[in-house]
């Protein structure tokens, strides 16, 4: 356990992708294969949909943001983020991170789909109780639990570990384009994260927040060794 990516997404702003698309730019069903934790039975419909939506980025990028991404520039005015319906938001960058999200998406190679882990998903689980009970933002625990240290409670990880946070987001793929947007963080980490080919495990755990309503974890490791029970 030699390496440790910790990033972070601070709710800046909430990003809805027009649609409810049930298929990729071509028209083809999403494969199914993609949705490696539909039979997992430790996840909620939510937690599942969003390892769904990873893996569907990490699939297509360049077909992601075409259908999910591109239409999104309609919804801005300047920093001012204003989707139908909703609140406008005030964004760090404004269209400037989405077009360099797109630019990325359009780059990116496609990398294996992420695969579901139990124990993953309770160390993220962990934090996600704690914020849950206690508020507060970041991944350590009121406890003084890292990331690293909720993981080591449930494995043995390789070489490379990152988690990913989010708050406010209560759609899969809202989640997921806001962390591949990554407003406001100058070396775009999130996204780094959710396209990184090295990663291969994934854990996601999801709750209520008391001053963000909805919470997420996202842990990604580059190998996972379930403890023994």
């Amino acid at each position: 356990m030699t390496t440790l990516f910790q990033t972070i997404f601070f709710l800046g702003w909430l990003l809805i992708a027009p649609g409810n698309h049930p298929a990729t730019v071509s028209g083809e069903p999403w494969p199914e294969e993609l949705n490696t934790a539909k039979d997992v039975v430790y996840l909620t419909k939510f937690e599942k949909e969003v390892i769904f939506e990873l893996n569907k980025v990490r699939s297509d990028p360049a077909g992601y943001a075409a259908q999910y991404l591109e239409p999104l520039h309609q919804a801005f005015e300047g920093l001012k983020y204003t989707y139908p319906g909703k609140t406008p938001v005030m964004t760090n960058e404004g269209v400037v991170a989405l077009d360099n999200c797109i630019k990325a998406l359009r780059e990116a190679p496609p990398v294996p789909a992420l695969q579901p882990s139990k124990g993953l998903s309770g160390a993220a689980k962990l934090l996600v109780n704690d914020q849950k009970l206690y508020g507060g933002l970041g991944h350590i625990t009121k406890s003084g639990w890292t990331v690293n240290t909720r993981v080591n409670r449930f494995g043995e990880w390789k070489s490379k570990l990152a988690e990913n946070i989010s708050y406010g987001n209560d759609n899969a793929r809202q989640l997921v384009i806001s962390l591949l947007i990554d407003d406001g963080v100058d070396d775009r980490s999130h996204r780094g994260n959710v396209l990184d080919p090295e990663m291969v495990k994934v854990g996601v755990a999801a709750d209520t927040h008391p001053t963000y309503k909805n919470f997420c974890t996202i842990i990604f490791v580059d190998d996972f060794t379930e403890a023994a029970k």
